[in-house]
């Protein structure tokens, strides 16, 4: 499943008990359908799942909860019964805008051990009717009620006196009489509307149970281990027409047994679909709608697109890349897809972007049926959506976890070889080059995550939901490449394939998973000679699901005895986590990097030395040494200066010899350093930096993009900052001129497109005068002339990123056209909101003044005093724009006492407050003192952050460090470097002058460090 949400809506838990009838267990004779004598032939009985799949949770008996209260006991199912098959019937009349059903839901249960009680799942579902009947004897067992837990969403059938009524060994047939809710958001069976051709009102209906709501939409064992067949039938409209999981198996009138002769309502049917195999409740679905669909037949699979009927053509893209990845699944991993369709709808409303139900994917309708003027990146986005999905079919449908404890089994699969196929598909995407800046940057960041490791127990339904997060998808994601390239590509896939095969139509956990991996690679001659090959892959990725962090290598080499020192510890310090990290080495003597399998497993203790020689590396005193091939490994890379030195000279010399990956790597691995101040030498960063003039591949400067931004946020306002900019515009140049002023030649990767929006961000940022044009350009045709920005191949940035670095420096007729064009405008509209949000860039104090009296000033015949937008806005403005400081902080002087009758304000000064440096000290405790006064005089000076809180300052005490330590340093380099040295550079890239230089200063440097040694 793929999500746009970061949270989920848990439904509050009810049932009606209205039926329950003095707690006497009715028994509805009429609707006695004797399934156990109509077993579905169509199922192979010995796909059914066995005991060993299952987790035990519980021995014994479980006491019988209070009627409808909470009690103490687990909230994970007993584990003393298991179902074998579901008959679910659905019917709904939504085609007459019915927003209820009528439901019934017939189990084959077996019993693991005897018990007194059958529990399932149950949720805002009512007008209970049960019966159990003995399948050995054939009796109904007629002493028999319910009681209902609502914390644990459990229906409990137990017997009215307590005995162990299910016997260990016996199967029964438990059917449940109910009905429910069509739901207006999307959980369970819900509930949407479309307008047709003729503005007809049309209603349909689906489903969406991953990862808990199947028990909103019929009784059942609600836990991913419960796999079981599925009979489905459901009665609609015969306007309508039905898909589920499986093909049809009939369509026959609908007869009610309740109706007189001759009454039965003509107008609906009943559609029953052939029997799944073992599924999990999670993965069951069914859509209810009048769509059409498209369809091919590749290698005895069919596969739809269906979509309303509007749209219809507007699938031919998704079928085909559907058809082509399907069979690609098949030959990578040599497991044929298993059922005999696949079909993808297209909804107006899903749940997320998409969900990988069992032969029926449901899309949010804009993620799979074909847009105008979507440009590349929306276009790929939404083709690895759909591989996302399709690779499920194998992991997390085919083999289900166990618990939700193994989310990651099923979500870090999916994202991985989903970029994998769509590689193998489409080269010309580059995907797994895409891979780097749209997954593995997200999982590099803890910025706006909960740490925790991949694997992690849950069990409140919040928290099972909570683990569909970035660590699940992104993290997981990386850390399979790792292993995928660490274990050799082909054995680390023959592992996966022996693992799928052997846990298919089962559920399996990590363990599983690696002692199939284990067994590959044990098999594998290039690690025979490996002791860690024939035991030790379990404990290596045990290491890695069970960390919260990521780890730092630190790599320092003694170029006298040719040893290398490998340090490992946590990104964050204050923990002791190790693991067993892949290495792999490339060096000057030795530049093959497309070779990615792990040349030695650094163990799980924080240092070691080797020789080069041992771990099979030549390399020699004056050679660079290259960590971590082509990005494979999922951990951070620090080298000592003087390997930096090194590299620096390779890259000013023929940075081609480095892989692009790994010099993009070298930012990524250094941003940390500089960030927290953990550098030691600045002329080494500046000379990395400066390379950049001759670096055509966007990659690298992807990467170096937060870098370049960091820097030149922080040494705003400084001596330094004029001369930096000088040199970022030195080095960007060229690239900017090529990029956005000549016509471009070949078609873009999603990649290049992303990093075009960092050059344009970056060159824009150092005031670049041809960005600075080019993006100012482009915003006066967008506001004043209504011109979109185009989405061709020669053009991607963001509508408000243009906006704003298009605003950067008005004229003041343009500014003031802009307030009266936004005091003209409709308010609640996307435009308004992305032009006001992009005055938030305008650097001048005049401007600034004039947006802070627009958004906040009393005075303002536009003023949005008192809205959260607003005040949002504020704080927007001063993180993100150092000009507009000083203004703002003047504003405040002045406006305080209007200001101060807003909470909102109060809390965005306490925020603001973060960012206040300690040589604005004293004029933020005058400005506190007027305003602790203010809300005193209203009681609420409470809410105001004490002026010696540890928080004042807390967000720029890095960034005063920072300077400190090295905004000297960085004025004499960026001095010595400045115009007439560097523009002669630039001629003469190859020059004796220019690598002569190089070698002195890194000569000098790696001199004084052996003269330091020699000293102790």
């Amino acid at each position: 499943m793929l999500q746009t949400k970061s949270s989920w809506n848990i439904v509050i838990p009810h049932i009606n008990q209205a039926n329950c009838f003095n707690g006497l267990l009715v028994v509805l004779l009429l609707f006695d359908l004797n399934f156990s004598k109509e077993r579905d032939t169509h199922v192979d009985p010995v796909k059914r799942l066995s005991l060993g799949k299952l987790v035990t949770k519980t021995d014994g008996t479980v006491p019988i909860a209070p009627h409808n209260n909470p009690t103490s006991r687990p909230l994970r199912l007993p584990n003393t019964t298991y179902p074998l098959h579901y008959y679910l019937y659905i019917s709904s009349h939504i085609h007459h805008e019915v927003f209820e059903y009528s439901g019934n839901v017939t189990i084959d249960i077996a019993t693991r051990e005897s018990t007194n009680e059958i529990v399932l799942h149950a949720k805002n579902l009512s007008d209970f009717v049960i019966k159990i009947r003995d399948l050995g004897t054939q009796d109904i067992m007629d002493d028999l009620t319910y009681s209902y837990d609502a914390y644990a969403s459990f229906l409990i059938i137990h017997p009215v006196q307590n005995y162990q009524a299910f016997e260990a060994g016996h199967e029964y047939q438990l059917e449940i009489l109910f009905k429910g809710l069509l739901h207006e958001d999307t959980f369970g069976i819900y509930w949407m509307a479309y307008s047709d051709e003729k503005n007809n009102t049309v209603y349909v209906t689906a489903t969406q149970f991953e990862p808990t709501s199947a028990r909103l939409a019929f009784p059942c064992y609600d836990e991913p281990s419960y796999k079981a067949n599925f009979t489905i039938s459901l009665t609609h409209s015969n306007c309508y027409t039905a898909i589920s999981n499986m093909m049809v198996r009939q369509i026959e009138p609908y007869i009610d047994a309740n109706d007189a002769p001759g009454q039965n309502d003509v107008s609906m049917v009943t559609t029953t679909f052939q029997t799944t195999p073992a599924i999990s409740t999670y993965l069951v679905a069914f859509v209810i709608s009048n769509f059409e669909y498209i369809s091919e037949e590749y290698r005895g699979i069919k596969q739809r697109v269906y979509t309303s009927p509007p749209i219809a053509d507007k699938g031919r893209k998704a079928l085909k890349n559907a058809v082509r990845t399907v069979s690609m699944f098949e030959d990578y991993f040599g497991i044929k897809y298993p059922l005999a369709k696949l079909d993808h709808i297209a909804l107006k409303k899903n749940y997320g972007l998409a969900m990988e139900n069992w032969g029926l994917i449901t899309y949010k309708e804009d993620s799979l049926v074909e847009q105008e003027s979507v440009g590349l990146h929306k276009q790929l986005k939404d083709m690895l959506t759909q591989n996302h999905e399709i690779a499920h079919q194998w992991f997390g449908n085919l083999v289900s976890p166990q618990w939700w404890t193994y989310a990651w089994l099923n979500e870090g699969f999916a994202t991985y070889f989903s970029y994998v196929v769509t590689d193998l598909i489409y080269p010309e995407y580059k995907t797994m080059d895409f891979f780097l800046t749209d997954i593995a940057e997200r999982a590099y960041s803890y910025n706006y995550m909960t740490v925790r490791p991949m694997t992690y127990y849950v069990e409140k339904e919040s928290e099972i939901v909570s683990v569909f997060d970035i660590i699940s998808y992104q993290r997981a994601a990386c850390v399979i490449k790792m292993f995928h390239h660490a274990f050799n590509q082909k054995t680390f896939v023959r592992g996966i394939s022996k693992y799928l095969s052997k846990y298919q139509y089962a559920v399996a956990n990590e363990t599983d998973l690696f002692n199939e991996v284990q067994a590959a690679v044990a098999q594998d001659l290039t690690f025979s000679h490996l002791e860690w090959s024939h035991h030790s892959v379990g404990n290596i990725m045990y290491s890695w699901t069970h960390s919260e962090w990521i780890p730092i290598v630190s790599i320092v080499r003694d170029y006298e005895k040719n040893t290398i020192t490998i340090r490992q510890r946590s990104k964050d310090q204050n923990t002791s986590e190790h693991w067993w990290i892949p290495l792999n080495f490339a060096s000057a003597s030795q530049p093959e990097f497309e070779r990615t399998r792990a040349d030695y497993f650094m163990p799980p203790i924080p240092e070691v030395t080797l020789n080069a020689n041992e771990l099979g590396i030549e390399l020699r005193n004056n050679d660079w040494l290259i960590v971590n091939k082509q990005q494979t490994g999922f951990y951070h890379v620090h080298y000592n200066d003087a390997n930096l030195w090194l590299i620096a000279k390779q890259l000013h010399d023929d940075h081609t010899v480095i892989h692009p990956l790994n010099r993009a790597a070298i930012f990524q691995d250094m941003g940390p350093l500089i960030e927290n101040n953990e550098i030691q030498s600045v002329d080494v960063i500046f000379e990395l930096l400066q390379y950049l003039q001759y670096e055509d591949n966007l990659i690298p400067w992807n990467q170096v993009a937060d870098t370049i931004e960091f820097l030149g946020k922080n040494l705003f306002g400084t001596s330094s900052h004029k001369l930096f900019n000088h040199f970022v515009r030195q080095l960007i140049r060229p690239l900017f001129r090529r990029l956005f002023e000549t016509p471009l030649h070949e078609n873009l990767t999603n990649t290049d497109l992303m990093a075009r929006q960092k050059v344009l961000e970056m060159a824009c940022l150092v005031d670049l005068r041809e960005c600075l044009d080019y993006t100012h350009n482009l915003a006066r045709e967008s506001i004043f002339r209504n011109v979109k920005f185009s989405n061709d191949m020669s053009y991607y940035a963001m509508d408000e990123t243009i906006l704003c670095l298009g605003v950067k420096y008005l004229s003041d007729e343009e500014f003031n056209e802009i307030l009266n064009i936004l005091s003209k405008a409709e308010r609640e509209t996307p435009w308004y909101d992305d032009l006001i949000y992009s005055l938030r860039c305008t650097q001048s104090p005049s401007h600034l003044q004039q947006y802070l009296n627009l958004l906040l000033c009393e005075n303002s015949t536009k003023s949005i005093m008192n809205d959260s937008d607003s005040m949002m806005y504020l704080l927007y403005l001063f993180k993100s724009n150092r000009a507009a400081r000083p203004v703002m902080w003047n504003f405040f002087e002045n406006h305080y006492r209007v200001l101060c009758q807003s909470q909102m304000f109060i809390e965005n000064f306490n925020r603001i407050a973060e960012y206040m440096t300690k040589y604005q000290r004293s004029m933020f405790l005058d400005l506190h003192s007027k305003i602790a006064n203010e809300l005193e005089k209203v009681g609420r000076q409470s809410s105001l952050i004490a002026n010696d809180s540890p928080h004042v300052g807390k967000k720029v005490k890095l960034s005063e460090t920072f300077l400190e330590k090295f905004n000297d340093q960085i004025y004499e380099w960026l001095k010595r470097h400045h115009q007439s040295t560097f523009a002669a550079s630039l001629g003469a890239r190859s020059s004796a002058a220019q690598i002569g230089r190089l070698f002195r200063v890194a000569g000098k440097f790696l001199r004084k460090m052996q003269e330091r040694k020699l000293r102790l």
